[in-house]
């Protein structure tokens, strides 16, 4: 099915985690094959109607992320003006 971050999830039934992200539906498709081919054969669904979303685990990690930037920014931020103001002071 389509992601929402652009290209194409292949997901087992019934599982909300992607097993790969493709470029293109074609490229998914084969992915799909490939991997029922593996594990003893099934049925390949393409399901255009819906679109795969990121679950709250994958979004909680990207916010985090971004908190842990704004904490490492600001550190260094105090450390710069602390040496600028201790400059300050030997003069």
């Amino acid at each position: 099915m389509p992601d929402e971050v652009g290209g194409w999830d292949v997901l087992r039934e019934g599982d909300s985690q992607a097993l790969v992200n493709l470029p293109d539906k074609e490229s998914a498709i084969e992915a799909a094959r490939l991997r029922l081919a593996e594990e003893g054969g099934g049925e390949v669904v393409v399901d255009e109607s819906h679109v795969h979303r990121l679950d709250e685990t994958e979004r909680g990690a990207k916010l985090y992320f971004v908190v842990l930037l704004a904490l490492l920014a600001a550190a260094l931020i105090i450390i710069a003006v602390t040496g600028w103001l201790a400059s300050l002071t030997l003069h």
